[in-house]
């Protein structure tokens, strides 16, 4: 995902005033080192179906089954565990089978894919992630980065049931989202290449009316961050209406340039947003903290997290309904 992890690194040359300086930022880094709470999301109401109290519970399961890497045998665990919570609300889910070249050698990889019927011909696709980054020194569970929106999106399965009106939409659940060694073109996304691919070889991207891709929407100190490159009324969709909702502290004015798995369907036209928290635990100090290391655990998401990403998506299909047929494009 995302960037690199030098991001946030400070370097600096110490020498006379250069001390005074270091002291100046350390000091500086302790403060910024104490998220706020008002970024600490708080839901009042119950504005949709979705749970975040389930979606949490789900999460637990997820995280107790270990590191999720891709082609190995508890990445095939959570597989299954998904299809049957997509069997007990009556989803029907589908595998995209593919074989990819890691650093690592041929992995094998399965996209999951649950498919909401809709009245309308288009489709809206939800996305995420359901791997975890190898490492091979320690266990990563990745409660949030992989976790919380794999529980995130069997939730809005129950939310949104089997079949709604408006658009058919995708629930698809990429595998090796993560670089197993240096993030690069070649070694990352694999699961979202495979399938923009395919679609675009089967003739059946310009079906795609629009995407959001989800990632790391866990964390108890949310702060969404404005994709720049996304279509402006996509983005203006979803910020409007966290504002409607009283959400609005939560998705940010300012940008940054993250890849991640919406790249492969953006650079192929279709309007796409990623919607990722890249200051996990509120600040900069908290995001080197916690992401991409063994501090990446359940008790640092949130349900009421879950639950406000799941209410604000959840109307906001709605608009999206509306708003997507104006904006035509053509692959």
């Amino acid at each position: 995902m995302k960037s690199g992890e030098g991001n946030y690194r400070l370097l600096m040359t110490v020498g006379g005033m250069g001390v005074i300086l270091l002291l100046l930022v350390a000091w500086g880094l302790r403060q910024t080192s104490r998220p706020s709470e008002a970024q600490r999301v708080v839901v009042t109401g119950r504005d949709s179906r979705f749970s975040g109290d389930r979606a949490y519970q789900d999460l637990g399961e997820i995280v107790a089954i270990g590191p999720r890497v891709a082609g190995t045998e508890a990445a095939k665990k959570t597989r299954k565990w998904i299809q049957r919570k997509f069997q007990q609300v009556k989803v029907p889910i589908e595998e995209q089978r593919f074989e990819a070249d890691t650093p690592l050698g041929k992995r094998s990889m399965v996209n999951l894919i649950g498919k909401v019927k809709g009245t309308k011909s288009g489709i809206i696709l939800l996305s995420n992630h359901y791997d975890t980054k190898f490492f091979p020194d320690f266990e990563f569970v990745g409660a949030n980065d992989g976790g919380s929106t794999t529980a995130w999106m069997t939730e809005m399965a129950r939310a949104l049931g089997p079949t709604r009106e408006g658009y058919s939409v995708w629930l698809v659940f990429f595998d090796g989202e993560e670089a197993f060694k240096e993030w690069s073109d070649t070694d990352s996304l694999y699961g979202s290449r495979a399938l923009a691919e395919m679609l675009d070889k089967e003739n059946a991207i310009g079906e795609i009316k629009a995407l959001i891709n989800v990632d790391m929407i866990g964390d108890c100190y949310l702060g969404i961050f404005d994709d720049a490159d996304a279509p402006v009324w996509l983005k203006q969709i979803v910020w409007d209406r966290a504002d409607r909702m009283g959400y609005g502290q939560h998705f940010l004015r300012f940008s940054q340039d993250l890849l991640d798995d919406h790249m492969p369907f953006r650079k192929r036209g279709v309007p796409a947003l990623n919607l990722i928290d890249y200051r996990y635990g509120g600040s900069a100090v908290d995001h080197q903290q916690n992401w991409h290391t063994p501090n990446d655990t359940i008790e640092k998401v949130c349900p009421d997290s879950l639950k406000m990403m799941g209410d604000l998506l959840y109307h906001a299909l709605l608009d999206i309904d509306e708003k997507a047929s104006q904006s035509q494009w053509t692959p």
